[in-house]
């Protein structure tokens, strides 16, 4: 039975509010991988954005009328989750024969609901890529439903979960991302991340054995499996030959792990003198790093690295259980910036026992380091996370189906769905803008990125001053 992956579309103006400008239709990465897991098998595969078609759901259902797929696949996260649950609605009002699977954070975790709403027909916990094969087969007759591990499905009504499906150990294995099959004229880089153009993501690692009580990536296991440094060369060497690809963007909260990964991993791509022809980007803790790895990546085409420095008091790191400490973040930016790389800064704003004063405390902070970029959130506790449980337990967050709420760009409009007791949401939409004018109105950073960074033009800038001035 041929499958089609959808990538529904969100309403940037309601989850990104006065900031939509600038973020970008990133590469949906982790369809591309189920979508070459499917091809693999052999089983037949296509793909449609609604997100970047720009044709609206009426353009997608003429899709699926066009379409002779059997199963629609949709990828859904919280933010997304209302515009997928009305795709799925309208599929079963217009195309009653055609089987809807749902996967990734969001319905591994409300996967009952979902269910019990006849939303899908089946939805695929955690990773997917064993588990779609297995469940297409499942739909096409060649085994039960219950023998397929990682799913939950309904059965004369009620809903069952089958047991886990291992993780994928050896990530070495998993087939390069289909790409072939996306409108890749479609994406970009987020600017802030965009050193060269065109560039690519790519998968490095899964699973993390940190415990940040904001972070969802706990469906990935806390044991970290990676791949090897040859493979990632090849799938480097793979994208800029096959599509062109000038940069390399790392998907993963930590890449590389330990100087003995980042070493061996610099080693491959000098040896084989990717550095010559692309550069790369990634992310990784500031507790991480230190002067002789940073040195080898930089050699290796490293030139932006992002830290999530998070928050700029002790207490607030402490709180979100970063474990590391403000020393640690000082010297790892000292170090990075003698290394000649750039540095993009993470910080979130309205966390859990946040006031007034200690959120401006961040922002001074993130102006007094030596960072080229800073991205300001505002704190959401999305579910999957620790701290959206625990908020759960103790009634601070009502169970809510608006999910735009989950925003990290508040609004009037589009509240927080969480804001500190001494705190108003107009608090939060303020020093949010606060923040980012305070970081890059200064003439020395405008002079930075118009001059020496290039990332940012003067129409980027003068954009950005008068988004933040609109109410």
């Amino acid at each position: 039975m041929k499958v089609l992956l959808v990538n529904p579309g969100s309403n940037s103006s309601v989850t990104a509010g006065r900031y939509r400008r600038f973020l970008a239709p990133m590469p949906p990465i982790s369809i591309a991988y189920v979508a070459a897991a499917l091809e693999t098998a052999e089983i037949d595969v296509e793909f449609y954005d609604d997100y970047t078609s720009g044709d609206g759901r009426t353009g997608l259902m003429d899709h699926i009328r066009d379409s002779d797929a059997g199963i629609i696949g949709l990828s859904c996260v919280t933010v997304t989750a209302g515009r997928t649950y009305d795709i799925a609605r309208d599929i079963r009002k217009h195309f009653p024969d055609k089987k809807i699977i749902m996967g990734n954070i969001h319905p591994s975790i409300f996967h009952r609901e979902i269910l019990q709403d006849n939303l899908a027909d089946a939805i695929v916990l955690g990773e997917g890529e064993k588990t779609i094969v297995d469940l297409v087969r499942a739909f096409d007759g060649d085994n039960a439903f219950s023998e397929v591990k990682g799913i939950a499905y309904r059965d004369n009504g009620s809903v069952q979960v089958t047991e886990p499906q291992e993780f994928v150990t050896d990530l070495d294995t998993l087939p390069f991302p289909a790409w072939h099959l996306f409108p890749l004229e479609r994406y970009r880089i987020f600017n802030f991340a965009r050193v060269r153009e065109p560039g690519a993501l790519v998968l490095g690692s899964r699973g993390c054995p940190y415990n940040c009580t904001f972070c969802s990536l706990k469906i990935m296991g806390r044991r970290r499996r990676r791949r090897s440094p040859g493979s990632i060369a090849d799938e480097f060497e793979f994208l800029h030959d096959k599509f062109g690809y000038v940069q390399m963007s790392f998907i993963d909260p930590m890449f590389p792990f330990s100087k003995r990964e980042a070493l061996a991993f610099s080693d491959e791509i000098i040896k084989r003198g990717l550095q010559k022809k692309m550069c790369w980007i990634t992310e990784t803790r500031v507790d991480h790093v230190d002067a002789e790895m940073l040195e080898a990546m930089h050699k290796s085409g490293l030139r932006r690295i992002m830290y999530g420095f998070e928050s700029g008091t002790q207490e607030g790191i402490d709180t979100m259980e970063k474990n590391f400490t403000m020393d640690q973040a000082r010297r790892a930016v000292e170090a990075t910036k003698k290394a000649g790389i750039q540095i993009i800064g993470f910080f979130i704003l309205g966390a859990p026992g946040e006031t007034v004063e200690s959120m401006n405390q961040t922002i001074n902070y993130a102006a007094s380091l030596n960072i080229d970029f800073a991205k300001f959130t505002v704190f959401s506790p999305f579910p999957g996370t620790k701290v959206y449980e625990d908020m759960m337990r103790d009634n601070i967050i009502e169970k809510t189906d608006r999910w735009e709420k989950f925003t990290n760009y508040p609004s009037k409009n589009i509240p927080a769905i969480f804001v500190p007791e001494t705190v108003k949401n107009e608090d939060l939409v303020r020093l949010q803008k606060k923040a980012f004018f305070k970081f890059y109105l200064r003439p020395k950073m405008i002079l930075k990125h118009l001059f020496k960074i290039r990332t940012l033009s003067l129409r980027d800038i003068i954009d950005g001053f008068f988004t933040l001035l609109r109410q």
